[in-house]
């Protein structure tokens, strides 16, 4: 690791106070904690603080490439003379070059609450997620208008995968997550769990490779999205009313592989307990109906196919408590349909949907919505290949259109089928849009690249040249230059074409 002389001896200083029983460097405040220099600093959230719940940035996170950590501020990173970092136990700024940085979590504030119209989700075929406001959509290009960026972003039509409209739909009966109030939860351990799960000791139970709070035990609330790190962990709700058909839809993320199950129609916020229809997403999706407490296989299907070289999805899992007909949907085809054949089915006073995490690594749900839905079982090769030759809009009860989607403007989408002709269809109406042939894929890391994490979920792959306190500069591959407000941002990690010292999911 190349470093100034004032940085090495710093870090040799370091590691010497952290002494043997801990591989991480943790640089603690000194005396009142008020910085050496006026330099402004990388403070996440920027121009949107009234949106944020609290005013106190959390220390800052460095990763190194050899697997050192240590917190403080971000203050700016050159492509060419590298980072800058700072700490009050320094008398002066550190300089670290650029080859030898992993990660950077620069800890936003809390969730944002964004400008209205600006909750449309651009996926790209190579991963990358982009939130704004969809201006048009024509032949060639779809126009975003984002806060964070300085100039509307033009994006080749040919590079998309799908859209996500954002807008209200009807019959929203959770849009979340947006904190942790209504739900119940329980560690790993089995336990209820109010706040963070601690040890005899009364020190936080962190998972190994973690570190602070990010790791404790059970279902944490981040940056809107629910995050566990440990197997069993579950987290449920009770819902006032809960119809007989629903939809419940979440992104889902993960290390390793997935494991989940999704508990609907519960009448028990506990596992293996009382009455619910059971989907397990996994290598194998599987469903099971739960009665008196006694679970019963309505069958299964591989999911290895699906599940190939991906580490995030979009699931949709539509029940029908009166037909007894459960389907799972990921990234709008359809995987599998089940149907209870037993006349009793399940009692109609459950009005729960909890989640349990089957797995030791890291699991994310995020943009969840549960919502009512019309019972249609989407159908047809459109919902089963891997990329049509049409354009797809699914409606915001689970309906699928399938035809050529000429243009968007105006809030509306000028739509032609074959059975129905033209049609004009307000987005608000409308989940998702899938483009005619589009399918994922493989991103190529060239040197420079950096992998940027949004605070209000997806990530940008792209070159970055430059980041200071109130601008980010770089060139996306798709879209020519960018020009960011760092706001925007809660991880950001370097040198991906490069090997990790000790490789931990910390940013996830």
């Amino acid at each position: 690791m190349n470093i100034n002389t004032r940085a090495l001896s710093l870090a040799a200083t370091l590691a010497f106070l952290a002494g043997t029983a801990s591989a991480e460097i943790v640089i603690k405040p000194a005396g009142g904690g008020t910085t050496r220099t006026n330099r402004p600093g990388i403070v996440v959230p920027g121009p949107l603080d009234s949106g944020f719940r609290g005013n106190e940035q959390k220390p800052q996170v460095l990763e190194l490439l050899n697997g050192d950590r240590f917190q403080g501020t971000f203050v700016e990173f050159h492509l060419d003379s590298g980072i800058i970092w700072r700490h009050p136990a320094s008398k002066e700024d550190i300089k670290l070059n650029a080859d030898s940085l992993s990660r950077i979590h620069l800890h936003p504030r809390g969730a944002i609450n964004l400008p209205t119209g600006q909750n449309c989700t651009v996926k790209l075929r190579t991963g990358d997620e982009l939130v704004g406001q969809l201006v048009e959509l024509n032949k060639r290009h779809l126009i975003l208008n984002a806060w964070y960026c300085l100039n509307s972003l033009r994006i080749p039509r040919d590079k998309i995968l799908s859209i996500h409209p954002g807008t209200a739909a009807t019959g929203i009966l959770y849009d979340g997550p947006n904190g942790l109030e209504g739900w119940k939860r329980k560690g790993g351990n089995g336990r209820a769990q109010n706040g963070p799960i601690r040890g005899g000791n009364g020190r936080l139970m962190a998972i190994p490779g973690g570190f602070g709070r990010n790791r404790a035990a059970g279902w944490q609330y981040a940056n809107k999205s629910f995050v566990a790190y440990a197997s069993g962990s579950q987290i449920g709700r009770q819902f006032k009313e809960l119809p007989d058909s629903v939809n419940v839809e979440f992104d889902l993320s993960w290390t390793g592989n997935p494991s989940l199950a999704i508990y609907l129609f519960s009448n028990s916020l506990e596992q293996h307990s009382g009455n619910a229809y059971i989907v397990n997403i996994n290598t194998t999706a599987s469903c099971m109906r739960m009665r008196n407490s006694s679970e019963s296989s309505l069958g299964n299907q591989s999911m290895l196919t699906q599940l190939r070289g991906k580490t995030k999805a979009r699931f949709s899992i539509c029940s029908n408590r009166k037909t007894r007909v459960i389907s799972l949907v990921m990234d709008g085809r359809l995987i599998k349909e089940w149907k209870d054949t037993t006349t009793a089915g399940i009692p109609a006073d459950g009005k729960g949907v909890m989640f349990v995490s089957q797995s030791s690594g890291t699991t994310r749900i995020s943009k969840l919505r549960i919502l009512q839905w019309d019972g249609k079982t989407p159908k047809g090769s459109t919902a089963t290949k891997e990329a049509v030759d049409q354009d797809v809009i699914a409606s915001a009860n689970g309906t699928l259109i399938t035809g050529s989607l000429h243009k968007v403007t105006g809030g509306k989408a000028l739509f032609i089928t074959d059975n129905l002709g033209e049609l004009n269809i307000d987005l608000n109406k409308v989940n998702s849009i899938r483009l005619a042939n589009a399918k994922p894929e493989k991103r190529m890391v060239e040197i420079g690249d950096v992998r940027a994490t949004f605070v209000t979920g997806g990530e940008m792959v792209f070159r970055l040249e430059r980041w200071t306190a109130d601008r980010v500069t770089g060139v996306h591959a798709s879209f020519g230059k960018i020009n960011f407000d760092p706001a925007v941002f809660s991880t950001l990690e370097l040198n991906l074409n490069k090997q990790r010292g000790n490789d931990n999911p910390g940013g996830f």
